[in-house]
């Protein structure tokens, strides 16, 4: 009797020993990470000669990249000619009452997020030059505030656009810089 119970228990311990060995961890697959809905660009636009201050919005009812947009509102951007600008662009949920504002998020999120912007056209009468914009926490351009340089009295447009996960921060337009497009928003633009 002695005997089987020493065989009972080195078999319990082998059985013991032998389905941990196989047990196979769970793998977790992690969650897709939602992007935040942006219905809305604001552009707050500050004169530096006087400290004026405008703003222009772009709104997209059903947020930007919907497949059913819904109204799309579109400010133009009316500025003086040769002139040098102070602009920080806001992003907001207007689905949520009341607004939520995206800025903060991205904000945090600067290292993962890059504004483009393009004139149209690029140099002469219309056209709106960049400077320097802020930088991420890592040293390298974010642009969610920038600089302005109008040139002549024209017409043109002005496209924002907003990068996820940028491949190339140091890139001038949206294509080279690689990542996902949050958001694009052309303005038109008077300059007088």
């Amino acid at each position: 009797m002695k005997n089987n119970i020493i065989r009972l228990t080195a078999l319990t311990a082998f059985a013991a020993i032998s389905f941990t060995a196989c047990k196979k961890d769970k793998v977790t697959t992690p969650e897709p990470v939602e992007q935040e809905l942006i219905t809305t660009v604001r552009l707050k636009v500050t004169k530096l000669d006087d400290m004026s201050i405008k703003t222009f919005t772009y709104k997209v009812e059903n947020g930007f990249g919907s497949t059913r947009q819904g109204t799309v509102t579109i400010d133009s951007v009316k500025l003086a000619a040769n002139k040098e600008y102070s602009v920080e662009v806001e992003l907001l949920n207007e689905k949520e009452t009341p607004a939520e504002d995206v800025t903060k998020e991205v904000k945090e999120e600067s290292n993962e997020h890059l504004f483009v912007y393009q004139s149209s056209p690029t140099t002469g009468n219309g056209s709106i030059g960049f400077g320097m914009g802020n930088k991420d926490g890592n040293g390298n351009p974010f642009n969610q505030t920038i600089r302005f340089l109008t040139a002549g009295a024209g017409k043109g447009a002005i496209t924002v656009t907003l990068k996820h996960e940028p491949t190339n921060k140091a890139a001038t337009t949206p294509d080279a810089t690689g990542g996902e497009t949050d958001v694009e928003a052309t303005f038109p633009v008077v300059l007088q």
